[in-house]
Protein backbone atom coordinates (compact mmCIF):
# COMPACT_ATOMS: atom_id res chain seq x y z
CA UNK A 1 0.00 0.00 0.00
CA UNK A 2 1.31 3.45 -0.96
CA UNK A 3 1.01 5.79 2.01
CA UNK A 4 1.65 9.52 1.72
CA UNK A 5 2.43 11.24 5.04
CA UNK A 6 2.12 15.01 4.69
CA UNK A 7 3.31 17.96 6.74
CA UNK A 8 3.27 21.69 6.02
CA UNK A 9 6.63 21.96 7.82
CA UNK A 10 9.95 21.22 6.16
CA UNK A 11 11.71 17.88 6.54
CA UNK A 12 15.39 18.06 5.62
CA UNK A 13 18.52 16.04 6.22
CA UNK A 14 20.08 18.98 8.13
CA UNK A 15 17.52 19.31 10.89
CA UNK A 16 14.43 17.37 11.91
CA UNK A 17 12.16 18.52 14.72
CA UNK A 18 10.29 16.13 17.00
CA UNK A 19 7.15 15.72 14.90
CA UNK A 20 9.13 15.48 11.67
CA UNK A 21 11.35 12.80 13.21
CA UNK A 22 8.19 10.92 14.15
CA UNK A 23 7.14 10.95 10.48
CA UNK A 24 10.52 9.60 9.34
CA UNK A 25 10.54 6.89 12.00
CA UNK A 26 6.93 6.01 11.28
CA UNK A 27 7.83 5.50 7.62
CA UNK A 28 10.62 3.13 8.65
CA UNK A 29 8.20 1.04 10.69
CA UNK A 30 5.60 1.02 7.90
CA UNK A 31 8.29 -0.11 5.45
CA UNK A 32 9.09 -3.02 7.73
CA UNK A 33 5.47 -4.18 7.30
CA UNK A 34 5.80 -4.04 3.50
CA UNK A 35 4.04 -0.71 2.87
CA UNK A 36 5.45 1.95 0.55
CA UNK A 37 5.43 5.11 2.69
CA UNK A 38 6.85 8.48 1.72
CA UNK A 39 6.63 12.08 2.94
CA UNK A 40 5.40 15.21 1.15
CA UNK A 41 6.36 18.45 2.87
CA UNK A 42 7.02 22.12 2.27
CA UNK A 43 10.37 22.38 0.56
CA UNK A 44 12.22 23.12 -2.65
CA UNK A 45 10.73 21.30 -5.61
CA UNK A 46 12.85 18.18 -5.40
CA UNK A 47 13.07 14.65 -4.06
CA UNK A 48 15.54 13.73 -1.35
CA UNK A 49 16.08 10.82 1.01
CA UNK A 50 16.26 11.36 4.76
CA UNK A 51 17.58 8.31 6.58
CA UNK A 52 16.48 6.22 3.62
CA UNK A 53 12.94 7.63 3.49
CA UNK A 54 11.76 9.42 0.34
CA UNK A 55 10.83 13.05 1.02
CA UNK A 56 9.20 15.18 -1.67
CA UNK A 57 9.41 18.94 -1.19
CA UNK A 58 6.77 21.20 -2.76
CA UNK A 59 5.65 24.77 -2.25
CA UNK A 60 4.00 26.06 -5.41
CA UNK A 61 4.98 28.28 -8.32
CA UNK A 62 3.19 31.36 -6.99
CA UNK A 63 5.41 31.53 -3.88
CA UNK A 64 8.79 31.42 -5.61
CA UNK A 65 9.27 35.19 -5.57
CA UNK A 66 8.75 35.43 -1.82
CA UNK A 67 10.79 32.38 -0.83
CA UNK A 68 14.10 34.26 -0.60
CA UNK A 69 12.83 36.12 2.50
CA UNK A 70 12.90 32.94 4.60
CA UNK A 71 15.70 30.64 5.69
CA UNK A 72 13.44 27.61 5.45
CA UNK A 73 9.76 26.66 5.40
CA UNK A 74 8.85 27.74 8.91
CA UNK A 75 5.66 28.77 10.70
CA UNK A 76 6.62 32.35 9.77
CA UNK A 77 6.57 31.42 6.07
CA UNK A 78 3.15 29.77 6.39
CA UNK A 79 1.69 32.58 8.50
CA UNK A 80 2.90 35.46 6.33
CA UNK A 81 2.69 33.95 2.85
CA UNK A 82 -0.31 31.62 3.12
CA UNK A 83 -2.48 32.26 6.17
CA UNK A 84 -1.76 35.98 6.36
CA UNK A 85 -0.99 38.17 9.37
CA UNK A 86 -4.69 38.45 10.21
CA UNK A 87 -6.38 35.05 10.13
CA UNK A 88 -9.93 34.48 8.89
CA UNK A 89 -11.90 31.74 7.19
CA UNK A 90 -10.26 32.50 3.86
CA UNK A 91 -6.88 31.92 5.55
CA UNK A 92 -7.81 28.34 6.29
CA UNK A 93 -9.08 27.85 2.77
CA UNK A 94 -5.75 29.14 1.43
CA UNK A 95 -3.85 26.69 3.65
CA UNK A 96 -6.02 23.79 2.48
CA UNK A 97 -5.52 24.90 -1.14
CA UNK A 98 -1.76 25.07 -0.52
CA UNK A 99 -1.86 21.53 0.91
CA UNK A 100 -3.86 20.26 -2.05
CA UNK A 101 -1.37 21.90 -4.39
CA UNK A 102 1.44 20.03 -2.68
CA UNK A 103 -0.43 16.75 -3.13
CA UNK A 104 -1.48 17.40 -6.71
CA UNK A 105 -0.34 14.51 -8.90
CA UNK A 106 0.82 12.44 -5.94
CA UNK A 107 -0.36 8.84 -6.20
CA UNK A 108 -1.17 7.09 -2.93
CA UNK A 109 -3.72 4.69 -1.50
CA UNK A 110 -3.99 6.76 1.69
CA UNK A 111 -3.10 10.37 2.50
CA UNK A 112 -2.14 10.98 6.14
CA UNK A 113 -2.17 14.70 7.01
CA UNK A 114 -0.41 16.18 9.99
CA UNK A 115 -2.73 19.01 11.06
CA UNK A 116 -6.43 19.70 11.53
CA UNK A 117 -6.11 23.19 10.08
CA UNK A 118 -4.37 22.06 6.88
CA UNK A 119 -7.23 19.58 6.31
CA UNK A 120 -10.06 21.88 7.38
CA UNK A 121 -11.29 22.80 3.90
CA UNK A 122 -10.21 19.74 1.92
CA UNK A 123 -13.09 17.81 0.37
CA UNK A 124 -11.54 16.20 -2.71
CA UNK A 125 -9.39 13.62 -0.88
CA UNK A 126 -11.61 10.79 0.32
CA UNK A 127 -8.93 8.33 1.45
CA UNK A 128 -7.83 10.69 4.19
CA UNK A 129 -6.61 10.39 7.78
CA UNK A 130 -5.53 13.32 9.96
CA UNK A 131 -3.35 13.30 13.08
CA UNK A 132 -3.09 16.65 14.82
CA UNK A 133 0.25 17.44 16.51
CA UNK A 134 -0.70 20.94 17.73
CA UNK A 135 -2.69 21.95 20.78
CA UNK A 136 -4.80 25.00 21.53
CA UNK A 137 -1.91 27.03 22.97
CA UNK A 138 0.33 26.25 20.02
CA UNK A 139 -2.45 27.36 17.66
CA UNK A 140 -2.58 30.74 19.38
CA UNK A 141 1.20 31.12 19.38
CA UNK A 142 1.76 30.17 15.73
CA UNK A 143 -1.26 31.78 14.08
CA UNK A 144 -2.28 34.61 16.42
CA UNK A 145 -3.99 35.22 19.74
CA UNK A 146 -7.56 33.92 19.72
CA UNK A 147 -7.00 31.61 16.75
CA UNK A 148 -8.09 28.46 18.54
CA UNK A 149 -11.37 29.99 19.71
CA UNK A 150 -12.01 31.18 16.16
CA UNK A 151 -11.16 27.76 14.68
CA UNK A 152 -13.17 25.88 17.31
CA UNK A 153 -16.31 27.82 16.47
CA UNK A 154 -15.92 27.10 12.76
CA UNK A 155 -15.47 23.36 13.37
CA UNK A 156 -18.21 23.02 15.98
CA UNK A 157 -20.66 24.81 13.68
CA UNK A 158 -19.68 22.46 10.83
CA UNK A 159 -18.38 25.28 8.65
CA UNK A 160 -15.22 23.30 7.87
CA UNK A 161 -14.95 19.85 6.29
CA UNK A 162 -13.50 18.16 9.39
CA UNK A 163 -16.91 16.69 10.28
CA UNK A 164 -16.80 14.73 7.00
CA UNK A 165 -13.49 13.02 7.92
CA UNK A 166 -14.08 9.92 10.01
CA UNK A 167 -10.43 9.35 10.94
CA UNK A 168 -9.28 12.19 13.19
CA UNK A 169 -6.52 11.45 15.71
CA UNK A 170 -4.20 13.03 18.26
CA UNK A 171 -1.18 11.40 19.94
CA UNK A 172 -2.60 11.74 23.46
CA UNK A 173 -5.88 10.71 25.04
CA UNK A 174 -5.98 14.03 26.88
CA UNK A 175 -6.11 16.03 23.66
CA UNK A 176 -8.37 13.51 21.95
CA UNK A 177 -10.91 14.13 24.71
CA UNK A 178 -10.23 17.88 24.62
CA UNK A 179 -10.75 18.27 20.86
CA UNK A 180 -13.76 15.92 20.86
CA UNK A 181 -15.46 18.18 23.39
CA UNK A 182 -14.39 21.50 21.85
CA UNK A 183 -15.14 20.49 18.25
CA UNK A 184 -18.20 18.33 18.99
CA UNK A 185 -16.56 15.65 16.83
CA UNK A 186 -15.20 12.17 17.59
CA UNK A 187 -11.39 12.43 17.84
CA UNK A 188 -9.46 9.27 18.72
CA UNK A 189 -5.98 8.81 20.14
CA UNK A 190 -3.05 6.70 19.03
CA UNK A 191 -0.05 7.40 21.22
CA UNK A 192 3.30 7.60 19.49
CA UNK A 193 6.26 5.75 20.99
CA UNK A 194 9.98 5.25 20.52
CA UNK A 195 11.91 3.39 17.81
CA UNK A 196 13.51 0.98 20.24
CA UNK A 197 16.36 -0.08 17.94
CA UNK A 198 17.50 3.53 17.56
CA UNK A 199 17.20 4.36 21.26
CA UNK A 200 18.92 1.25 22.57
CA UNK A 201 19.34 0.99 26.33
CA UNK A 202 22.88 2.01 27.29
CA UNK A 203 25.07 2.55 30.32
CA UNK A 204 26.19 6.09 31.11
CA UNK A 205 29.44 7.36 29.58
CA UNK A 206 31.82 10.16 30.56
CA UNK A 207 33.04 11.29 27.13
CA UNK A 208 31.50 14.77 27.40
CA UNK A 209 32.69 15.14 30.98
CA UNK A 210 36.25 14.59 29.75
CA UNK A 211 35.85 16.66 26.56
CA UNK A 212 34.56 19.74 28.40
CA UNK A 213 36.54 19.20 31.62
CA UNK A 214 33.44 18.92 33.78
CA UNK A 215 34.27 18.25 37.41
CA UNK A 216 33.86 14.70 38.66
CA UNK A 217 31.22 15.79 41.16
CA UNK A 218 29.22 17.85 38.62
CA UNK A 219 25.71 16.54 38.06
CA UNK A 220 25.12 16.81 34.32
CA UNK A 221 21.64 18.03 33.43
CA UNK A 222 20.22 17.93 29.90
CA UNK A 223 17.33 19.87 28.35
CA UNK A 224 16.95 18.17 24.93
CA UNK A 225 14.05 20.15 23.47
CA UNK A 226 14.11 22.59 20.56
CA UNK A 227 15.29 26.11 21.39
CA UNK A 228 11.90 27.73 21.96
CA UNK A 229 11.80 29.20 25.49
CA UNK A 230 8.16 30.36 25.51
CA UNK A 231 6.98 26.74 25.24
CA UNK A 232 9.93 24.62 26.31
CA UNK A 233 10.65 26.56 29.49
CA UNK A 234 14.32 27.43 29.08
CA UNK A 235 13.74 30.43 31.34
CA UNK A 236 12.29 28.17 34.03
CA UNK A 237 15.33 25.89 33.76
CA UNK A 238 17.83 28.75 34.02
CA UNK A 239 16.12 30.22 37.08
CA UNK A 240 16.19 26.77 38.70
CA UNK A 241 19.90 26.58 37.88
CA UNK A 242 20.43 29.93 39.59
CA UNK A 243 18.90 28.41 42.71
CA UNK A 244 21.22 25.40 42.44
CA UNK A 245 24.18 27.76 42.20
CA UNK A 246 23.04 29.70 45.27
CA UNK A 247 22.89 26.41 47.18
CA UNK A 248 26.43 25.49 46.03
CA UNK A 249 25.25 22.46 44.02
CA UNK A 250 27.98 21.39 41.57
CA UNK A 251 26.36 21.03 38.15
CA UNK A 252 26.52 21.62 34.41
CA UNK A 253 23.48 21.93 32.13
CA UNK A 254 23.47 21.14 28.41
CA UNK A 255 20.94 22.71 26.03
CA UNK A 256 20.37 21.25 22.55
CA UNK A 257 17.99 21.93 19.65
CA UNK A 258 19.62 25.13 18.38
CA UNK A 259 19.18 25.92 14.68
CA UNK A 260 19.01 29.03 12.50
CA UNK A 261 15.35 29.69 13.22
CA UNK A 262 16.03 29.82 16.97
CA UNK A 263 18.64 32.58 16.75
CA UNK A 264 15.94 35.16 17.51
CA UNK A 265 15.59 33.60 20.98
CA UNK A 266 19.32 33.30 21.63
CA UNK A 267 19.84 36.85 22.93
CA UNK A 268 16.98 36.37 25.43
CA UNK A 269 18.60 33.12 26.55
CA UNK A 270 22.11 34.61 26.76
CA UNK A 271 20.82 37.57 28.76
CA UNK A 272 19.34 35.20 31.35
CA UNK A 273 22.56 33.19 31.53
CA UNK A 274 24.47 36.42 32.23
CA UNK A 275 21.84 37.75 34.65
CA UNK A 276 22.00 34.57 36.76
CA UNK A 277 25.80 34.29 36.48
CA UNK A 278 25.63 30.85 34.87
CA UNK A 279 28.29 31.30 32.19
CA UNK A 280 30.43 28.52 33.68
CA UNK A 281 27.48 26.17 34.16
CA UNK A 282 25.76 26.33 30.77
CA UNK A 283 26.75 24.53 27.58
CA UNK A 284 24.83 24.86 24.29
CA UNK A 285 25.75 21.92 22.07
CA UNK A 286 24.37 20.77 18.72
CA UNK A 287 24.60 16.99 18.59
CA UNK A 288 24.51 15.16 15.24
CA UNK A 289 23.02 12.26 17.19
CA UNK A 290 20.98 12.98 20.31
CA UNK A 291 22.04 9.62 21.72
CA UNK A 292 25.46 11.16 22.37
CA UNK A 293 23.82 13.60 24.76
CA UNK A 294 21.74 10.91 26.44
CA UNK A 295 24.77 8.66 26.94
CA UNK A 296 26.55 11.40 28.89
CA UNK A 297 23.83 12.90 31.06
CA UNK A 298 22.83 12.19 34.64
CA UNK A 299 19.37 13.79 34.65
CA UNK A 300 17.04 15.02 31.88
CA UNK A 301 14.76 17.96 32.66
CA UNK A 302 11.74 19.14 30.70
CA UNK A 303 10.08 22.26 32.14
CA UNK A 304 7.69 22.53 29.20
CA UNK A 305 4.63 24.72 29.66
CA UNK A 306 2.42 22.72 27.27
CA UNK A 307 2.96 19.81 24.91
CA UNK A 308 0.77 17.79 22.56
CA UNK A 309 2.61 14.59 23.45
CA UNK A 310 6.21 14.37 24.74
CA UNK A 311 8.71 12.72 22.43
CA UNK A 312 11.83 14.00 24.20
CA UNK A 313 10.77 12.72 27.60
CA UNK A 314 9.78 9.43 25.95
CA UNK A 315 13.32 9.11 24.63
CA UNK A 316 14.96 9.68 28.01
CA UNK A 317 12.46 7.48 29.83
CA UNK A 318 13.10 4.67 27.34
CA UNK A 319 16.80 4.86 28.29
CA UNK A 320 16.18 4.70 32.02
CA UNK A 321 17.48 8.23 32.64
CA UNK A 322 15.97 10.02 35.65
CA UNK A 323 13.62 12.51 34.01
CA UNK A 324 12.20 15.55 35.76
CA UNK A 325 9.22 17.08 34.01
CA UNK A 326 6.47 19.61 34.56
CA UNK A 327 3.16 18.15 35.70
CA UNK A 328 1.29 18.95 32.48
CA UNK A 329 -1.45 16.50 31.40
CA UNK A 330 0.34 14.82 28.50
CA UNK A 331 3.50 14.21 30.53
CA UNK A 332 1.46 12.70 33.36
CA UNK A 333 -0.34 10.53 30.81
CA UNK A 334 2.99 9.16 29.57
CA UNK A 335 5.06 8.86 32.75
CA UNK A 336 2.85 8.42 35.82
CA UNK A 337 3.91 5.39 37.85
CA UNK A 338 7.46 5.08 36.49
CA UNK A 339 10.21 4.95 39.12
CA UNK A 340 12.51 7.20 37.10
CA UNK A 341 9.87 9.83 36.28
CA UNK A 342 9.77 12.84 38.63
CA UNK A 343 7.25 15.67 38.40
CA UNK A 344 7.48 19.26 39.57
CA UNK A 345 4.85 21.98 39.68
CA UNK A 346 4.61 23.53 36.22
CA UNK A 347 6.14 27.04 35.97
CA UNK A 348 7.85 26.69 39.39
CA UNK A 349 11.64 27.05 39.12
CA UNK A 350 11.86 26.61 42.89
CA UNK A 351 10.09 23.25 42.76
CA UNK A 352 12.23 22.13 39.81
CA UNK A 353 15.42 23.02 41.71
CA UNK A 354 14.21 21.11 44.78
CA UNK A 355 13.48 17.96 42.77
CA UNK A 356 16.91 18.15 41.11
CA UNK A 357 18.56 18.43 44.53
CA UNK A 358 16.48 15.57 45.96
CA UNK A 359 17.51 13.09 43.27
CA UNK A 360 21.01 14.36 42.42
CA UNK A 361 22.81 12.22 44.99
CA UNK A 362 21.25 9.01 43.71
CA UNK A 363 21.00 9.73 39.98
CA UNK A 364 21.44 6.44 38.13
CA UNK A 365 20.06 4.46 35.22
CA UNK A 366 16.79 2.64 35.96
CA UNK A 367 16.98 -0.46 33.77
CA UNK A 368 13.87 -2.29 35.03
CA UNK A 369 11.70 0.82 34.91
CA UNK A 370 13.03 1.56 31.41
CA UNK A 371 12.04 -1.95 30.32
CA UNK A 372 8.49 -1.34 31.56
CA UNK A 373 8.35 1.89 29.57
CA UNK A 374 9.85 0.38 26.40
CA UNK A 375 7.40 -2.52 26.36
CA UNK A 376 4.45 -0.14 26.50
CA UNK A 377 5.81 2.60 24.22
CA UNK A 378 7.19 0.82 21.16
CA UNK A 379 6.70 2.87 17.98
CA UNK A 380 5.93 -0.36 16.13
CA UNK A 381 2.69 -0.67 18.12
CA UNK A 382 1.76 2.84 16.94
CA UNK A 383 2.58 1.86 13.35
CA UNK A 384 0.42 -1.25 13.64
CA UNK A 385 -2.59 0.80 14.74
CA UNK A 386 -2.15 3.30 11.92
CA UNK A 387 -1.59 0.48 9.44
CA UNK A 388 -4.92 -1.03 10.48
CA UNK A 389 -6.57 2.37 9.98
CA UNK A 390 -4.98 2.72 6.51
CA UNK A 391 -6.16 -0.72 5.47
CA UNK A 392 -9.67 0.00 6.73
CA UNK A 393 -9.81 3.26 4.74
CA UNK A 394 -8.54 1.58 1.58
CA UNK A 395 -10.93 -1.37 1.87
CA UNK A 396 -13.93 0.91 2.46
CA UNK A 397 -12.96 2.98 -0.56
CA UNK A 398 -12.66 -0.11 -2.75
CA UNK A 399 -16.01 -1.38 -1.45
CA UNK A 400 -17.70 1.93 -2.29
CA UNK A 401 -16.23 1.79 -5.79
CA UNK A 402 -17.57 -1.72 -6.37
CA UNK A 403 -21.01 -0.73 -5.06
Amino acid sequence: MKICLHTNWEVSAKYIGGTERFLVNMCKELESFGHEPFIVCSGEDNEIYVEGIKVIGRYGESLKKSLHKYQYFSSEFIRKEIIGEKYNEDSLKRLSDYTLGQLDGIEADVFHLNSFISASYISSLKNLIVTNHENDKEYDWYWGKGFFSFFKNLVANKQTNLHTISNLYTPSKYYADFFSKEFDLPVKSIHLGIPLNYFAYMNKEDALRREYSFADDDIILLLPSRFQPFQKGHDIALKACAILKEKNISFKIIFTGVKKSSEKYRSFFDDLVFQYGLQQNVKVITFPDINEAYRNTDVVISPERYCSYGLSISESLSLGIPTIMSDIPTYKEIATGLKHAFFFQSESSEDLANVIINISNSARRYRESAIDFRINNDLRDCAKKYSAAYQNIASNRNKNRSD
